[in-house]
């Protein structure tokens, strides 16, 4: 999901960052450790790889951000910083499967066993979706995971892929009508279930 917070704020802490503020970078570092974590969990499956990536990359600013340009958004800066350790560290290639979701009523306070039946819903729900995703070929994962997920642009996708911008959207494309044919298959397969019972 996108940050709640604005590219100027990120680019007044990155400014404040490069001059050497430890709260600018610490409050740089509280923002974003956890959605580069979580991205660079969708790429390489060993939860310490993808620790100590991101780790080193957070050292690495903080020693060479006297050397470092201003960055436009620092969010994409990161990501792109992330992404390329990983297929450094990947010798190149990112891991096998790369390759190939009326207001005038008061409100109605339901039990407790409703909550955790919606709540196990949603988390097969969320479930299935992500098992959705992750049988499509890697570039169409990585493309969805980035502009829907993390809701970057074709552009800001491009140069992190280094692909044209194009190709990110043919990458989208695909991966809407797969996802949309697996929905249409997983429905028929059902209503035949249901016929036939």
């Amino acid at each position: 999901m996108a940050s709640s917070f604005t590219d100027t704020d990120d680019r007044v802490l990155w400014q404040r960052f490069r001059q050497g503020d430890e709260e600018a970078f610490t409050l740089l570092y509280q923002r974003y450790v956890r959605v580069l974590y979580s991205y660079g969990k969708k790429l390489v499956t060993e939860d310490m790889v993808v620790e100590d990536l991101v780790q080193d990359l957070f050292i690495d600013l903080w020693q060479s951000r006297t050397r470092l340009a201003d960055a436009e958004s620092p969010r994409f800066y990161l990501f792109r910083s992330l992404r390329r350790r990983i297929h450094k560290a990947c010798n190149g290639r990112l891991s096998e499967r790369w390759e190939h979701i009326d207001e005038d009523f008061l409100p109605v306070t339901l039990p407790k066993e409703s909550e955790i039946i919606e709540s196990e819903q949603f988390q097969k729900q969320k479930d299935e979706i992500d098992a959705w995703l992750k049988s499509l070929p890697g570039r169409q994962y990585e493309v969805m995971i980035l502009r829907f997920y993390q809701d970057f642009s074709y552009s800001e996708i491009s140069e992190i892929l280094t692909i044209n911008e194009q190709s990110v959207r043919n990458l989208v494309q695909r991966a809407v009508c797969k996802l949309r044919q697996l929905t249409i298959s997983l429905c028929i397969s059902g209503l035949l279930l249901f016929l036939l019972k």
